[in-house]
């Protein structure tokens, strides 16, 4: 790492942490010494392997870096105003939106030119949505929240449609519009909404599905391995079960289940730092359960987005985060595990 972007982000981390000291936020003091710690650590790793030259040197690297600066970045804006989280987190929806946009291609083949230009008019107002939604969030209109997306805007689509005259391609259009605005703008939308929790139950969430997300493929690895070892038999042929082999290979349900497993244990050292809720405090039992729906919801969160990129033929969404992918590529398992995992919380204890 450049010495200037050593000199960087240790002054944003170091920003965010005065600030939450300031404010005597020490749950989020805590978890931000342990996440900066965990980087710390795959900094020595990817040091260690890049002096052995492994294979792998490279990519942990640009994997660790890109981190580093998503981690600052995050905490920055959760430990400021309140409206800096909001206009952060709404960047980061609509520059998923923008990249799945781009990904997928709502034309039909034969008139490609038309309908591209045709479908800018519902696509400006699936942009137009989100500052719209971080509105609502930040003023706590609930009702509206929870139906704006997957009523009035979903409505909004073919109506735009009709007065274009359109009768060609519209079922794709349709599709990928009215995905787009679920995935990105409704469902990833809801950490807008996360932050009147606190900003502790967004990390919460956060941590865990990105936890999640490293954790499967070291587990994953961990039981091909042991399979491998094994004779054939029952026990061997459940390791090696996959959930889709077309969609992702590699993915097994005994690997997804015990990470999930795994993610529950983790979820129970949140416990003493979740703020009390207005029906009281997260109970041991009910943390381990959302912590396993996030484990479950992230697996298949990541095995959605596989679909789609198989289907788009395209290996990563984008190329907007080295070592990562894209943007959608970081974000796909949270666009499960963010509203489940909100409204597991609000039902039980708002």
């Amino acid at each position: 790492m450049k010495p200037l972007h050593m000199v960087l982000l240790s002054a944003l981390i170091g920003l965010s942490a005065g600030m939450l000291y300031k404010d005597g936020d020490v749950s989020m003091l805590a978890l931000m010494g342990v996440i900066v710690g965990l980087l710390l650590f795959f900094s020595i790793v990817w040091r260690v392997m890049q002096w052995r030259e492994s294979l792998m040197a490279e990519e942990i690297r640009d994997r660790t870096l890109t981190w580093w600066w998503m981690v600052a970045v995050f905490l920055l804006a959760l430990s400021t105003h309140k409206i800096v989280s909001f206009v952060f987190l709404g960047f980061l929806c609509f520059a998923a939106l923008r990249e799945y946009f781009s990904m997928l291609s709502m034309a039909d083949t034969n008139d490609k030119a038309e309908l591209a230009f045709a479908d800018r008019l519902p696509v400006f107002f699936c942009y137009a949505a989100i500052p719209v939604v971080i509105f609502v969030c930040y003023i706590e209109w609930y009702n509206l929240f929870v139906i704006l997306i997957p009523v009035y805007l979903f409505l909004l689509m073919p109506i735009l449609l009709i007065l274009q005259n359109r009768a060609k391609g519209t079922m794709k259009s349709l599709g990928v519009l009215s995905l787009g605005l679920m995935f990105f703008v409704h469902n990833l939308g809801h950490c807008l909404f996360m932050i009147n929790m606190g900003a502790i139950v967004l990390l919460f969430c956060f941590t865990l599905t990105e936890v999640r997300d490293l954790l499967s493929f070291w587990v994953g690895k961990g039981l091909a391995v042991l399979a491998e070892k094994m004779a054939d038999s029952q026990v061997k042929r459940g390791l090696e079960l996959r959930i889709a082999p077309d969609v992702s290979p590699k993915k097994t349900w005994s690997a997804g289940i015990l990470s999930a497993l795994i993610i529950a244990a983790l979820a129970l050292l949140f416990v003493p730092i979740l703020p009390v809720f207005p029906d009281g405090k997260i109970t041991y039992s009910y943390c381990a359960f959302v912590g396993f729906s996030i484990g479950i919801l992230g697996l298949f969160g990541d095995l959605a987005f596989s679909m789609v990129k198989r289907d788009a033929g395209v290996k990563d969404s984008g190329t907007a985060l080295p070592g990562h992918g894209g943007i959608i590529d970081r974000v796909d398992s949270l666009v499960f595990t963010i509203p489940v995992t909100f409204h597991l919380i609000y039902w039980s204890y708002f």
